[in-house]
């Protein structure tokens, strides 16, 4: 038996989507194969896939074949052109309820009628690489990336909140040439070290979602800003941690690093570890099968027929029909 986990391997500009196939390894038997998520559909031999992460740059080589069993868990659709194809459609209710990893997510499939679950993000399972740092000394780290940065004006202002230097940290890979599993190689080597670094800082300021969930999920020190929180993206961070806006902090007059919610991080964890040994070990998606999650299963069923319902009916009666439009293709 096969087993797969995927990374993004084509685009290459965001270490953030290789640490999504890192996490699923330790669910994963060891000679577990690494594959582009951008080429899902050519995977050579059957198996089993755990199919978290960012859906997708392109559509064209998607979904993956019959022959390999997929489980759709933290799952984020950023183009909804991508649900606009009848065969994707048929291909995630096959294989529904989907665990989403954002609400913006969860209502585009439950609009299509597809059952669907919250689900947060399967990189709050990341376990510490080192003792956390207590100490209260240590660098002072911001984590961004060079073509997202952090502005300049707001650096300076956390640095003097701080009354310390921020070592600027990239989540841009070091290296993307050679073949894809060259770059899994050096970027996952990458990215341990950064993981090292995390538990070893006094604090991680950070604009990046793959750098605050596994700061919370290892117990790091964390500080999450964004130019704006409400973005539904965020969602899976928000549930744990307050984040900051700019301009919250050019307003700020002192800075307390905001407190997390760890009970219901904890549950979270809980959750997902359970959920997916369970998928691994059976092959398919507990929530189908398992009768601790009968009630995910029928909540998720009732929703999509509710919300495929009101997307019609809003659309017959003109309202936000352009928009309809262009989603569901109506």
């Amino acid at each position: 038996m096969n087993y797969y986990f995927q990374i993004e391997g084509d685009i290459r500009n965001n270490i953030g989507d290789v640490l999504q196939g890192m996490v699923a390894i330790p669910f994963l038997p060891d000679n577990a194969i690494v594959v582009d998520r951008e080429s899902l559909a050519k995977i050579p031999q059957p198996g089993f896939l755990i199919a978290n992460g960012w859906y997708l740059h392109s559509f064209e080589n998607f979904p993956p074949p019959d022959n390999v069993q997929p489980f759709y868990v933290s799952v984020h659709i950023a183009k909804s052109e991508l649900l606009l194809d009848r065969k994707t459609r048929d291909h995630f209710m096959k294989y529904a309820p989907i665990g989403c990893r954002d609400t913006k997510t969860l209502k585009l499939l439950l609009g299509w009628g597809i059952p669907a679950y919250y689900s947060s993000c399967l990189t709050i399972t990341t376990h510490p690489r080192n003792e956390i740092n207590h100490s209260g000394i240590g660098e002072c780290l911001l984590v961004d990336n060079i073509d997202h940065p952090v502005p300049m004006d707001v650096k300076e202002k956390l640095e003097r909140l701080l009354g310390e230097k921020l070592t600027r940290v990239s989540h841009d890979p070091p290296n993307t040439s050679g073949s894809l599993h060259d770059y899994w190689s050096n970027a996952s080597t990458h990215m341990e070290s950064l993981l090292k670094r995390y538990c070893k800082a006094r604090l991680v300021v950070t604009t990046k979602i793959h750098c605050a969930l596994p700061c919370l999920g290892m117990g790091a020190n964390i500080l999450v800003i964004h130019p704006n929180p409400a973005d539904p993206r965020l969602d899976t961070v928000r549930e744990f941690i307050e984040i900051l806006s700019y301009t919250q902090i050019q307003n700020a007059k002192s800075l307390t690093p905001s407190n997390v919610n760890q009970q219901a991080l904890n549950e979270r964890k809980l959750f997902l570890n359970r959920l997916v040994n369970k998928a691994v070990k059976s092959k398919k998606n507990p929530i189908i099968y398992d009768p601790f999650y009968k009630s995910i299963k029928k909540q998720s069923v009732r929703q999509a027929r509710i919300y495929r319902l009101l997307v019609k009916i809003m659309y017959r009666l003109g309202i936000s029909r352009g928009k309809i439009k262009r989603v569901y293709g109506m």
